[in-house]
């Protein structure tokens, strides 16, 4: 047997199998299986299948994201406090400068502040003011300028001589040198202090000054004194 004889007999026998097949001769269908309702009765579970297709973009990707919330801003701190004083009132406008600033609730109080007015070089006290007025003609004769001397008349220092007034310690110093070398050996410095009433309060120097709105003395404070 050639080839191509036994090669149309297998194509032959093949035809008549799948024939046979399709014919449910065979036991494998009853009814033609190239339909389609046919192919969805022989899936076990067609409820459970899925077509797979392109995903769903990611909702949270596509919306834009809101910029985050700025922080707010720390409050700026408040003002600082410090110690204001007043100088140079009279005693009406210190009495005034208390009332208001202890009616808005700032505390307050008077201080006495000594100052430093002048160095005085003088001569003590002369029992009689004839006296003085002796020794003050014989200080001119001694080349003391006559301009320069002074008879006092206030106590405890009545009738002393005032030789001259400084407003710095270095100058009368020398002066208290140069009348010495002139023989008048008991002359000496006297310091005049005067006092100066300081009204003094701690507060922000914007509320005191509105505290004190109106008055001719509102913006005069300074800085208190150590």
């Amino acid at each position: 047997m050639t080839t191509l004889r036994f090669l149309s007999i297998l194509f032959l026998l093949l035809n008549i199998l799948v024939f046979a097949a399709a014919r449910g001769w065979l036991g494998f269908a009853q009814q033609p299986y190239n339909t389609d309702p046919e192919r969805v009765k022989q899936q076990v579970h067609p409820d459970r299948i899925k077509v797979l297709g392109q995903t769903q973009p990611d909702q949270s990707s596509a919306t834009p994201k809101a910029p985050p919330a700025a922080m707010p801003e720390a409050p700026p701190p408040p003002p600082a406090q410090t110690c204001l004083a007043w100088s140079g009132l009279n005693a009406s406008q210190n009495n005034r400068l208390l009332s208001l600033f202890r009616a808005a609730g700032i505390q307050a109080k008077e201080r006495d502040i000594e100052t430093q007015a002048a160095w005085k070089v003088r001569l003590p006290p002369l029992p009689t003011r004839e006296a003085a007025e002796i020794l003050t003609d014989s200080l001119a004769d001694l080349g003391i300028e006559r301009t320069s001397l002074l008879i006092e008349e206030a106590s405890p220092r009545k009738f002393a001589i005032s030789l001259g007034v400084f407003s710095n310690k270095a100058n009368a110093t020398r002066y208290l040198e140069t009348v010495k070398s002139k023989g008048l050996h008991n002359a000496e410095i006297e310091v005049r202090s005067t006092s100066e009433r300081h009204i003094e309060a701690t507060t922000v120097p914007a509320t005191a000054e509105a505290v004190l709105a109106g008055q001719v003395f509102a913006k005069r404070h300074k800085p208190c004194l150590p």
